[in-house]
Formats: structure tokens, sequence, C-alpha cells
């Protein structure tokens, strides 16, 4: 399978894409492997997209991007320089979505060569084949809440009084059940239904006519080694359509680049067809995003040396003559065998 079949059309849901190529099937049931091809297109969708990036900002990867080495200083990457690439690119592409997109991709190289000491020619050097790592499954695929194959859901809700004040409030539980192995491997509806009380923002938007979409179940791991299951509701919302823009007065008028980001400014329509076209009525505001790209190239720095860390040590333990050396893996997962199941929303 080829990253660039997942680069075109992108219209269809994801896992009638990825059947196309299944070689073996895995054996959870139609409905639980489309959510598990789901997941898996979404992922492969998304490699496509960063393989077209890495292909605009190729010809950018010059020796120049990297400061040499001074004194017990190592070689690093020059963050202005890669930002006025990316920058003028952009400019040229007339593209000021991608300016996120290029900056990490460019940074990634630049580790590879950090790291190889030669530039990666093809994405496929630079990104090895994805693995999800982290359980994470959309339910995308299945049938809906009270029908679904692989999850069914269900929504109560209904007004409660409050004890203290004495209100009456709106009041949401989801009652949720899904299918899991058992202990011989075979795929069977649980035998605990999960019980979840939704936060205020999900009811007030229950009440207004929000319908419930195929939530994602995924997974966290915490610093101690227990591991969380978080369900991640998502919730259809109607929009509020606008008047015909003819009946409409005031405008909301923006433009890139103008002394930062973007600038923003009201503007009035006349009155009458003899006066200007339009009347600026409120001051411009100005988003400039200089202090998040800096606070963002500070946070990928610190990233870069906590990863230099653990090896940093390891072979300093090593060189004093210590046999035992906990490696990341190890150091991110101390207690694996004391990680308990959770449930919140």
């Amino acid at each position: 399978m080829s990253l660039d079949e997942f680069a075109g059309d992108r219209k269809g849901i994801a896992w009638k894409q990825v059947e196309r190529y299944l070689v073996t099937r895995s054996g959870h049931g139609s409905r639980q492997e489309r959510c598990e091809m789901e997941q898996a297109g979404r992922i492969l969708r998304a490699q496509a997209t960063r393989k077209q990036v890495f292909q605009t900002i190729l010809p950018l990867l010059t020796a120049e991007l990297i400061k040499p080495a001074e004194g017990k200083r190592k070689a690093h990457k020059d963050y202005r320089l890669i930002k006025e690439k990316v920058s003028a690119l952009r400019e040229a592409l007339d593209d000021p979505d991608s300016d996120m997109a290029m900056t990490n991709v460019i940074e990634h190289a630049c580790n590879h060569f950090l790291k190889n000491e030669a530039w990666p020619q093809t994405y496929e050097d630079l990104q090895p084949v994805p693995v999800l790592s982290v359980g994470q499954l959309t339910f995308a695929g299945d049938d809906g809440l009270e029908k679904g194959p692989t999850s069914r859901a269900k929504i109560d809700s209904g007004p409660m009084g409050d004890l203290v004040t004495h209100e009456e409030r709106q009041r949401a539980r989801l009652y949720l059940h899904l299918r899991a192995p058992s202990e011989s491997g075979t795929w069977r509806w649980g035998l605990v239904c999960g019980v979840i009380e939704l936060p205020e923002s999900v009811v007030s938007r229950l009440s207004q006519g929000a319908m419930p979409q195929a939530p994602t179940l995924r997974e966290i791991r915490t610093d101690d080694g227990s591991r969380l299951a978080v369900l991640d509701l998502i919730l259809e919302v109607p929009a509020t359509y606008v008047s015909d823009l003819d009946q409409e007065r005031r405008v909301l008028g923006w433009d890139w680049g103008v002394r930062s980001l973007i600038t923003v400014s009201i503007l009035e329509k006349p009155e009458s067809d003899g006066q200007e076209s339009y009347r600026q009525i409120s001051r411009p505001m100005f988003l400039a995003s200089g202090g998040l790209d800096g606070r963002q190239a500070r946070l990928r720095r610190e990233l870069d040396r906590r990863k230099r860390v653990p090896r940093t040590l390891c072979q300093a333990r090593q060189s004093s003559g210590h046999r035992s050396c906990r490696t990341p893996a190890t150091v991110t997962s101390p207690f694996p065998e004391m990680a308990r199941p959770h449930r919140r929303v």
C-alpha cells in the first residue's frame, strides 16, 4: 500500500478506502473491523497530507538550516531561519493555513539530519510506517446509538432539583454498552453497562437540539502507569443561519499579513448610493502570532532536550561502572503490571 493512494479524493468514508487494500481480516466482526479501518484510514490520510507538505519543503532542506557546533554546544537547528523560509514559501504559495505543518516537517527533517548527517530524500526516509501505540477507536463505522453491533448507547435526560438551591435544572446520563473480547478471545457484549454523567456543556447543547455523533474511545496512560479510558462525545450542533447579505449593514472585514498575521475591522454599509462604499466604524484589531510562534519553538527545543536526557544519563552510568540502566521505555512505563482501567468523560 502506498500513501499516495490516500492523497487524492477524500470525500468518501475512510474505512471504505482502506478496505480495498485489506489482505487479512481481524475476526472482530464486520462493524468492529469497520471502526478499526476507519481509524487506520484517518491516520493514513493524515500521513498522506504530511507527505505532500514534505514534497513542498524539500527544496528548503539545505545545510544553512543547521547551526554548527560551537564549543560545548552541539549542532542544532536554526529556528529563526526556519521561520523565515517558511514565511517566504507560504507567501509564494498563497497558503496561510500551512504554516504550522511546514514548520513541523522542516524541523522533523532537521532532526533526521542531526541524527544521520544526511537529508531525507523521500518522505519514507523521514517518517517510518505509522503504528498506533495508544489505544484509540472511533465508532464512525458502526450503525448508531441503539442498533450498533459494536457499541450501543442511550442518553437519558430530564429535570432534577438541586438540594441546596432548590433550583430545577436539566440532567443527562449516557448509558454505554461496548463489545469486548472475553478471556477466550471471543468478542461479545460486555457484562457491565457504563453510566456516565454528562457535563453541563453537553446538557445545554442537547437541549438546543444537538444530535450525538459517533464517539471516539481512547486511552490515556498517566505517569504512575495507570490507564484511563476517555470517551469523546461528539455533537452536531444546529447552525444559525444569517440573513441575506443584502439586508446587512455591517460586515467584519479582515486581511492577511498587514502588520501581523490577521487584521480585523468592522465596516458599515452606506445608507444611500451617493456616499462612499463602506465606512470603518471600529478600530482595527491585530492578531500577532509572534509570541505564540516563539513559545512553540521553545517547547520544541525543550522536547528535544528531554529526549536526550535519558540517553545521556544512561551513558554516564555505564561509563561510571553501573551495569543496570533504565531505558526510555522503562522510564515512561515503570509499573505496567499495576495499570488499572478507569472510566471518565
